[in-house]
């Protein structure tokens, strides 16, 4: 009997993991227009910088392993682009670099390459950045100002700013955007979390796919909402906090994107129902107590660390009769 070797993640669906990693590239193109819209061309070329650098970086990776490049299935480009869609557009282009390095040679090739991390590599190069250079991670421009953000990054002195969603709520401070701009993305923001609109049709498209799960995605947003509602930080009720805090900052791009990778999510359906409900508790205790005003790349990482547990405690508990007739019939 001959059996097929594959690379990992050993997936149960019939679609393999570059077709995975090919879904997330091609919803990756309207986030990107959508910013090239307020912003014009330099988002696109902070996302593009992102994706380049994280292959060439995997690329140079396997070629001291002395292994073969695996780029062919799409992990590297994914995590790129992931990296260069979360970074302000007036970030200089040697952040989302900056961000891939780290993903890549700190977190993914120590572990062996693609299909064996322990964390997502795109979370921890976020959170890299994040804890070295907030002060271009979280400065946003205005989207309102009609005209496109010059390429130069030494031109960027004079763009006006405004403070974010997230920031405000993490102030204290009442959100000063309608339902109607979060849903259409005209508000200050990274440059891929900002189209509430598309990212809930990119969610959509990619669940009919099922590149997603909804076994990760909905307990975590129904967290994320039943604490906003609980716990708010906004007056106008229960639904204004919900929005304020779903929509501001990457708490639904990072429940769509990262919360969703093959490798470092557990396996088992109940095993990922509470993977969800976690991560949702940790984002929200990030953005309560935390020191930035976003840090759901922080709470994806400690979410990690649990998947293996949550996978096996999921098995048992959905097997645990069964294990228990098998020992009594012994």
């Amino acid at each position: 009997m001959n059996f097929k070797m594959a690379h990992a993640p050993h997936l149960r669906c019939s679609e393999r993991g570059s077709q995975m990693c090919a879904d997330l590239l091609i919803v990756f193109a309207p986030l990107c227009v959508i910013s090239a819209i307020y912003y014009g061309v330099r988002p696109v070329l902070l996302v593009l910088t992102g994706l380049l650098s994280a292959v060439l970086f995997e690329t140079f990776g396997y070629l001291l392993m002395r292994r073969k490049p695996k780029i062919s299935d799409g992990s590297a480009a994914v995590t790129g682009v992931l990296i260069g869609s979360l970074v302000s557009p007036l970030s200089p282009y040697w952040l989302p670099v900056a961000g891939a390095a780290f993903a890549i040679f700190a977190v993914k090739m120590p572990m062996g390459g693609s299909g064996r991390n322990l964390f997502n590599p795109a979370a921890a190069g976020l959170a890299a950045v994040t804890l070295c250079f907030p002060g271009f991670f979280f400065t946003y421009p205005d989207p309102g100002l009609g005209i496109p953000l010059p390429l130069s990054s030494r031109a960027l002195s004079e763009v006006i700013t405004l403070s974010s969603p997230a920031a405000q709520l993490a102030s204290g401070g009442q959100t000063l955007y309608s339902p109607t701009m979060l849903l259409l993305g005209n508000f200050p923001g990274p440059i891929g979390a900002t189209a509430i609109a598309i990212l809930l049709a990119c969610g959509l498209f990619l669940l009919v796919r099922r590149t997603i799960t909804p076994y990760i995605i909905f307990p975590y947003l129904a967290t994320c909402a039943l604490l906003a509602a609980l716990f708010p930080r906004v007056s106008g009720g229960l639904t204004g906090s919900v929005m304020a805090e779903l929509c501001s900052g990457y708490l639904l791009f990072c429940g769509i994107f990262m919360l969703n990778d093959p490798v470092t999510a557990p396996r088992h359906w109940l095993g990922r129902t509470a993977f969800g409900v976690l991560a949702g508790l940790f984002v929200m205790l990030m953005r309560y107590f935390g020191r930035f005003e976003e840090g759901a790349c922080f709470a994806i990482l400690l979410v990690n660390a649990f998947a293996t547990t949550l996978d096996r405690l999921g098995w048992y508990a959905v097997n645990l009769k069964r294990i228990k007739r098998r020992r009594h019939s012994a």
